[in-house]
């Protein structure tokens, strides 16, 4: 890297991380974002040039130009750059050229984060020394310059990644890799479904092991059937299997026979005789029940998977497994992921309804809406979703079957709020979150219900709105301490 001269497209958290970096690698940096002040954001470096960008510049005096993941690498500029033979990637190639630490990947539309931070915290509590990086944690180009000045080696990271660094690396050597799942997602970005899904499974490209779900056909790489346990593509093998669906191979969810006096605290009044076997859901390998899934903090089929998964990757290491178990059983989740963050009471007349109030502010497309409703499929509450913000050009369609079957009523904001509308003619549409709490409030004092949900899960990205879906889950939860206090 030494005295090349070289582009950071986009100065955010990503690209301010690259420079740091390419400095200390004595390159010659130039720094590019669309801020017409970025001049006065960069830092005072002798090495570092500052220009304004656009999308149809030259950037053939460049030897390596490193694009920022929110930056689009579709456009004219780069394009030309490609054909005159320049070298375009994105931050987490750079981290790979120079990495020497054991990876492991974790990509999907769903999950990811819930995954990564999971997986993680087990790992650190069998004594590994861990980091959690990509576009969740660390940037990875950071961890570069710590364990420069670091005696104590990584054992491992963990990369979150993101259908945008995906598309932009190739040298990436991951030791263990999962797709949780790919549902419609980031089409205005990469246009249409099949190239996102390419640019999810170039994670396949990068693996030695994979850890599939049996119940998602894109978590399989393309040439290999499904249900093929050890099966190896090229230089990628399908070391562990999980589902959903009972099954005597790989990680299921399945039953487990349990005795009614073990679950009874009065255990005298029980004898041996008399017990039953009642059957408890349970997590299971090979058809051998784990633990039970009341064990678990986390609910929700789609948490059932995630955990499978990160149970699967620590088998893989050969951690002591009752451990492994014991740390995803305390494991207690993400905010603003199927968070409850208050439980309260509304009196009217001689009624009162319990209200569970539930941030999912982090269920930004359509599939992590889906996955949030389907933990009320058995449900008799009062059900209020409120969804909406920008849609990323995605069809929303496909939650209308499960909004008509479990939703009592859905109130929608946002940008694409009208495509809501379009869908199920009877949503309310509000301004913002603080009234769509308080037209929840109301529709609960008039259905007259003992327990009721409210759901924010809004199937949609917050930047129409709010700085990001943090921001939107705390304007929510700060909306019902208001409305409740």
């Amino acid at each position: 890297m030494a005295h090349q001269s070289i582009a950071v497209i986009g100065y955010g958290i990503t690209g301010r991380a690259c420079v740091r970096f390419l400095l200390s690698q004595q390159a010659t940096v130039c720094v590019f974002d669309r801020d017409v002040n970025i001049q006065e954001t960069v830092m005072s470096d002798t090495n570092v040039k500052v220009a304004v960008f656009e999308p149809d510049m030259s950037l053939s005096s460049f030897s390596i130009v490193i694009v920022s993941p929110g930056v689009n690498p579709h456009l004219p500029c780069f394009a030309t750059y490609r054909e005159q033979g320049g070298v375009l990637i994105g931050d987490i190639e750079l981290f790979a050229w120079f990495n020497k630490t054991p990876l492991i990947g974790i990509t999907g539309s769903n999950g990811k984060t819930t995954v990564t931070d999971m997986l993680g915290k087990v790992l650190k509590s069998a004594g590994l020394h861990v980091q959690l990086a990509g576009n969740y944690g660390k940037c990875a180009v950071d961890l570069l310059l710590e364990q420069a000045h670091k005696t104590t080696p990584l054992d491992i990271v963990v990369l979150e990644l993101s259908s945008y660094q995906l598309e932009m690396t190739e040298s990436l050597q991951l030791e263990f890799a999962s797709i949780l799942n790919i549902t419609e997602d980031h089409l205005d970005r990469h246009g249409n479904f099949e190239a996102y899904k390419i640019a999810k499974q170039r994670i396949f490209t990068m693996a030695k092991n994979i850890v599939v779900c049996r119940d998602e056909v894109f978590s399989y790489p393309p040439t290999i059937e499904l249900n093929e346990v050890g099966i190896s593509n090229e230089n990628t093998r399908i070391c562990a299997e999980v589902g959903l669906l009972n099954s005597l191979t790989g990680y299921s969810v399945g039953e487990i026979l349990v005795s009614d006096c073990l679950s009874n605290s009065n255990m005298d009044n029980c004898s041996s005789d008399l017990a039953q076997a009642i059957a408890e859901p349970c997590i299971q390998f090979n058809g051998t029940a784990l633990f039970a899934l009341s064990d678990l903090h986390l609910k929700g089929s789609h948490n059932y998977i995630n955990i499978m998964i990160v149970l699967a990757i620590c088998d893989q290491l050969s951690l002591d497994r009752e451990l492994t178990i014991k740390a995803i059983c305390d494991y207690k989740g993400l905010p603003h992921r199927f968070e409850t963050i208050r439980v309260s009471t509304l009196k009217a007349a001689d009624k009162t309804s319990t209200i569970t109030w539930i941030n999912d502010s982090k269920a930004t497309n359509v599939g992590a809406c889906q996955a949030a409703l389907a933990c009320f499929t058995k449900s008799d509450d009062y059900l209020v979703l409120i969804a909406g913000g920008d849609a990323k050009g995605v069809d929303l369609s496909p939650l209308k079957e499960v909004i008509d079957s479990q939703v009592n009523q859905l109130i929608v904001l946002g940008k694409d709020a009208h495509k809501f509308i379009q869908l199920i003619p009877n949503a309310i549409h509000v301004r913002n979150l603080q009234e769509a709490v308080a037209t929840s409030l109301s529709l609960i004092q008039k259905a007259d219900c003992a327990n009721a949900v409210v759901l924010l899960s809004p199937a949609c990205a917050s930047l129409d709105m709010f700085v990001n879906y943090q921001d939107r889950g705390e304007i929510f939860a700060s909306a019902v301490t208001e409305q409740m206090a």
